[in-house]
């Protein structure tokens, strides 16, 4: 990722900005994934609904929301369409009527294989002639600025730190 354009000069080239640089990675990964999936017949935002799921079964609406990193419309639609497909089931919240608990039908489970066997292939793309020493370097370094946006007060969609975000 080299600066060649017109701000190549600039006080933080876009080749030297680590937000940057994780920006476009991540995109890069997200596309390979959700081709991946694609036959499966799941997109991206129902791919985070459902790994969320396979890891935390039976949630709320908001607290899938909050765990899988998707926006409150967002999950709506993911969750709407899961219905459709058979893969979850939504019902009442047992002391609290207005909450819906989201869960795996089983046909939802038998999804959890293929589709983290997409994952891990898109990682394992991603990741080709690096060095596990390096990677271990890079889970580290995404770990610490994870730690460092916490500490100063960025809100967490995400639980469960780090460690949920990348799998």
């Amino acid at each position: 990722m080299a600066d060649t354009g017109p701000n190549a000069t600039s006080i933080l080239p876009m080749a030297h900005s680590f937000g940057n640089s994780l920006r476009h990675v991540n995109r890069l990964i997200q596309r390979d994934l959700g081709t991946r999936i694609a036959p499966l017949g799941i997109t991206l935002g129902q791919w985070y609904a459902l790994r969320t799921l396979w890891h935390y079964d039976g949630l709320t609406q908001v607290e899938l929301a909050q765990k899988s990193g998707i926006a409150g419309p967002a999950m709506v639609i993911a969750i709407r369409a899961l219905l459709a497909m058979g893969l979850v089931t939504r019902r009442r919240h047992a002391s609290d009527k207005r909450k819906y608990i989201i869960s795996l039908t089983e046909k939802g489970r038998r999804l959890e294989e293929p589709a983290l066997k997409a994952a891990i292939e898109a990682n394992s793309d991603a990741l080709q002639g690096i060095t596990p020493s390096d990677i271990e370097i890079a889970m580290q370094v995404l770990a610490k600025a994870y730690d460092n946006l916490t500490a100063v007060g960025i809100p967490v969609a995400l639980e469960d730190g780090i460690d949920a975000l990348i799998e």
